[in-house]
């Protein structure tokens, strides 16, 4: 297009901000959920029309503020993303119109517009109330329509040197594979919830320092400028593996390097292994550097590109006679984001804001086009030594740890690692960035759905070698020899299963409803492994099969899902306060158990053993005659207990348990002593033991025949050792910290079995 004249560039300059005082006014306006105005008291009724609320109110004007719209709110955001980032020449309003193309009409009102000293960026802005799926076919025609004309426009303004990157922002929006590859094949940025949520976070981490890795996410693998970087190495070899050491300029490692977050944003870069900086810890190195400081060990890094034109080239100069290394010149293409930084991030990140990035050298050792499984190896063994890495980053590295591995049970844990990231990385899934994986923070912990999937039935139990358990209710292929492709399959099949069932419940339950019993971290086992549990009972019953399609199994599964989603709309205040009141480690289960009974009322088939077991348990008339049963035993073992002490040490029983009952007489001192009129011959010290009292004392005589015909008591189990035979003791004992411990039915037949026995020595 032609050049714009002279009234163009002015004009648009106008609605350009170059002040840091302006713009830092500006910031703090976009920078909160509200536009505030203030008005002459008689203009406040004309502004409630339109939704002003009265702030405060002064003597001659009133100050109002409104909710801003939810497309003004993300183009501020973004706005505010790029100050946070650095730029200070931005657009100072939504009014920003710049001529692309020859003709009159080829104009185009650009959102956001920052301008930094290497790049320009522009970004078109486009948000959604709520999550929705959308083509935006029709816009992006129109941007890479645009794109050049732009370009040409803001470099004749702002220089012709700079690079011109256009991102296209969406919130809230589901965007299908068609537009994802078409803005990465028009150069276009994908600004999407994951990739802003990163950015800010990476602000928040990094500081000042951000825009390193910001710029290298933007022109990932772009010439920074044509010149290479030659630095002399050292080369040497590990095995097979080349590496290099040199000492580079922080201020050159900052631009080409790349640090791999776990995170959404990073899923097509593997590996991906690295935590998010610790900004305290950056910035007391930067401190330390500036003092003086120096660190004597290397930073780690591979060099890595697609791009054969990105590659490094080693010139020998010396070969060692006596050694395999060499020495020569280092060739490093100066282009963004090509050296991953493996370990050493805080120390590279730690000179960004140091006056000694330019004038200082680091060692660093380079590998060259490492596999993502040597890196990540790498990463583990150094960080298990220093910072231990995160027991949920540790879950999410399982998949690159453990996919090819030989173990049967590691591959598994792999398994279940990388069904989760599809879960959550799938934007047609309901639970689509709900979880928390790697550095994104979210509503669902990655725990949760690993024990969940781990206990579902969904996933094959395995030792190191063999499959164990029934393979058959399980959506795994275990007959397939080509591991990789039964990994694959099987991820791709229970993924859908269980975005199945969250589906059909999502549909019906209320909002209230889904946050408590769907969308919580309490209710993500529940539901889990009430849909494995399902599948398993649907294959019993031979509903469903093996060979049966995702479909098929999903539609078995909708009644009683559906059931589930209108009871739990339907809970009664009680219900509520009952099932959300039970909180610690037995939370999961009873929530399950809940979930499984409320399906159970109405289809009495579905009854897994382990809910009539919990039924049982929940039944106060069977929990109070087992507590009557425990009494009536107690008070026989008193009987026994020192009857059988006088039948072996006739007239000096007494002194075989002198310890024990000062032991319990001190307990009782403690207890009741300070009470005034305390008298200790008024307390008989037998009725205070305790049941692990009585076992000790009978552990202790239990050789003596006398003791072994009363107390080893046969209840059903296993009848071979002292610990077999009186393991029913444990049944009648109390676990600490609990009240009481709930029982079964077979629990309280075996307790009647151990009244019946006891009862027979004392009628004796």
């Amino acid at each position: 297009m032609a050049h714009l004249t002279e009234l163009q560039i002015e004009t648009i300059k106008s609605h350009m901000m170059h002040s840091e005082d302006v713009l830092k006014i500006k910031f703090r306006a976009k920078n909160t959920e509200f536009d505030t105005i203030s008005v002459s008291h008689n203009e406040v009724a004309d502004y409630e029309k339109k939704g002003f609320s009265t702030v405060r109110s002064s003597v001659r004007k009133t100050t109002l503020s409104r909710k801003k719209d939810h497309g003004v709110q993300f183009e501020d955001d973004v706005w505010c993303m790029f100050y946070k980032l650095g730029f200070r020449i931005m657009n100072s309003d939504e009014n920003l119109v710049v001529q692309w193309g020859p003709n009159k009409e080829d104009t185009q009102q650009l959102d956001v517009v920052a301008v930094g000293d290497d790049a320009i960026f522009v970004v078109e802005c486009k948000a959604a109330l709520s999550s929705v799926s959308h083509s935006f076919k029709t816009e992006l025609n129109k941007m890479e329509q645009y794109m050049y004309g732009i370009t040409e426009s803001l470099r004749q303004i702002y220089g012709k040197e700079k690079r011109v990157k256009f991102l296209f922002a969406t919130r809230n929006y589901r965007v299908n594979d068609e537009d994802t590859a078409r803005m990465a094949n028009a150069g276009i940025f994908h600004l999407n919830d994951n990739s802003y949520n990163y950015i800010s976070n990476l602000i928040k981490s990094y500081k000042e320092s951000v825009i390193y890795q910001f710029y290298g996410l933007m022109f990932k693998d772009e010439l920074i400028n044509t010149e290479e970087i030659k630095i002399p190495v050292l080369r040497g070899k590990m095995g097979e593996r080349n590496y290099y050491i040199f000492s580079i300029e922080p201020s050159t490692l900052l631009k080409i390097g790349f640090v791999l977050h776990r995170t959404r944003v990073n899923d097509s870069m593997a590996p991906t292994y690295q935590r998010l900086l610790v900004p305290s810890r950056l910035k007391g190195i930067t401190k330390f550097i500036d003092g003086g400081g120096y660190f004597p060990n290397s930073i780690i890094i591979n060099f890595g590109s697609a791009n054969d034109k990105l590659k490094v080239k080693f010139t020998s100069i010396k070969t060692e006679t006596d050694s395999q290394s060499e020495f020569g010149f280092l060739r490093i293409p100066n282009a963004y984001g090509i050296a991953y930084i493996i370990d050493g991030q805080h120390r590279v990140y730690g000179y960004a804001q140091s006056q000694h990035k330019e004038d200082s050298t680091i060692p660093v050792v380079a590998f060259e086009d490492m596999e993502s499984e040597e890196q990540l190896k790498i990463f583990m063994e150094i960080n298990e030594n220093q910072k231990a890495v995160s027991p949920s980053l540790r879950l999410d590295l399982e998949e690159d740890l453990y996919w090819k591995s030989s173990r049967l049970d590691s591959r598994m844990k792999a398994l279940r690692s990388s069904i989760i990231k599809s879960l959550a990385a799938n934007s047609n899934n309901v639970l689509y960035n709900r979880i928390s994986v790697g550095e994104d923070p979210s509503l669902l912990a990655f725990k949760p759905f690993d024990t969940a999937l781990g206990r579902s039935g969904l996933i094959p139990k395995a030792t190191s070698t063999q499959w164990t358990g029934d393979t058959d209710i399980c959506i795994y292929n275990t007959n397939e020899t080509d591991t990789d492709k039964a990994m694959k399959d099987s991820r791709k099949r229970i993924t859908q299963f269980i975005d199945g069932g969250y589906n059909i419940a999502d549909a019906i339950m209320t909002e209230e409803v889904k946050q408590d019993y769907l969308f919580s971290n309490r209710a993500t086992f529940a539901f889990i492994a009430l849909l494995g549990s399902l599948h398993t009972y649907l294959i019993k019953i031979n509903t469903i099969n093996p060979q049966s399609s995702i479909p098929e199994r999903i539609a078995a599964i909708e009644p009683y899902i559906k059931h589930l989603a209108f009871s739990l709309n339907e809970l009664s205040d009680e219900e509520n306060r009952t099932i959300k009141g039970v909180l610690g480690q037995g939370a999961d289960t009873f929530w399950l158990r809940s979930y499984q009974n409320i399906i159970n009322r109405k289809f009495s088939e579905y009854a897994p053993e382990e809910l009539l077991e919990w039924k049982e348990t929940q039944d106060q008339s069977l929990q109070q005659e087992g507590a009557e049963r425990k009494a009536d035993i107690k008070k026989q073992l008193r009987v026994l207990l020192f009857d059988r002490l006088e039948m072996v040490y006739g007239s000096k029983w007494m002194n075989n348990i002198a310890i024990l009952r000062n032991t319990v007489e001190g307990r009782i001192i403690k207890e009741y002593g300070d009470n005034d009129d305390f008298d200790m011959s008024e307390y008989d010290w037998k009725d205070y033991l305790e049941i692990s009292e009585y076992r000790e004392v009978i552990d202790k005589n239990f050789s003596y025949h006398e003791f072994e015909e009363v107390f080893a008591i046969n209840i059903g189990l296993a009848f071979k050792s002292k610990k077999d035979k009186l393991g029913w003791m444990s049944l009648i004992s109390e676990p600490k910290g609990k009240k009481s411990s709930a029982l079964t039915r077979s629990d309280l037949n075996r307790l009647e079995l151990i009244n019946t026995h006891l009862a027979n020595f004392i009628d004796a």
